[in-house]
């Protein structure tokens, strides 16, 4: 399992420099490159209306008033390099502490509609299907985790995630302005991953 950004077609940011080479989904994690996090700004603030035609500080300070986000992506469910199973249409990265709780609670969580991915609990296995298994469909992937492999993936996954915030996420912003970079990374703990304490 991996977080993960879907469909960042929006306009660059006129303080991004570099030319972005967008691509149709983007996973996160501590090795996300600098091309990687200017795709997910680009993204969070395009998917979230904010105007990145004014400057750096103001572009950030219109998104910092934001009381929460959406960001079109969430968690991957991964086989393989042929077998992957992605957050479809209207599930957001911001909801991932909710897809937890569902499978902590062995419900199958909200990972989008056309098509509706969820999972399916059996004794000792769980499945993630591509879509509603009913009716069944040709086409249809699924992926089977045992318990423990559920739960040490989506642990992994949230790790993934907190390191994006902290890591080059926060490093890319620091170069730039060091009192937005340590705002946006507790403003991300809140948004993200529902954390209202101080850290560090």
């Amino acid at each position: 399992m991996k977080p993960v950004i879907r469909e960042p077609y929006y306009d660059k940011a006129v303080w991004i420099e570099n030319e972005v080479n967008r691509k149709e989904f983007t996973f996160l994690s501590s090795k996300s490159s600098e091309a990687e996090v200017e795709l997910f700004l680009l993204h969070l603030f395009g998917y979230n209306s904010i105007d990145v035609s004014k400057s750096f500080e103001e572009s950030f300070e219109e998104l910092l008033e934001q009381d929460e986000v959406a960001i079109l992506g969430g968690v991957a469910f991964i086989k393989d390099d042929e077998t992957c199973i992605m957050p479809s249409c209207c599930c957001g990265l911001e909801e991932i502490q909710l897809i937890e709780h569902s499978i902590q609670a062995k419900q199958s969580p909200w990972l989008g509609h056309d098509p509706s991915p969820g999972l399916q609990y059996f004794d000792d296995y769980a499945l993630v299907w591509s879509d509603d298994p009913e009716p069944l469909k040709e086409e249809l992937v699924s992926i089977k985790f045992t318990y423990n492999e559920l739960e040490e993936s989506l642990k992994k996954c949230k790790k993934d995630l907190l390191e994006f915030i902290e890591e080059p996420l926060y490093k890319w912003i620091k170069v730039r302005n060091g009192d937005i970079a340590n705002r946006m990374k507790q403003k991300m703990f809140h948004w993200i991953l529902k954390d209202d304490s101080n850290k560090e």
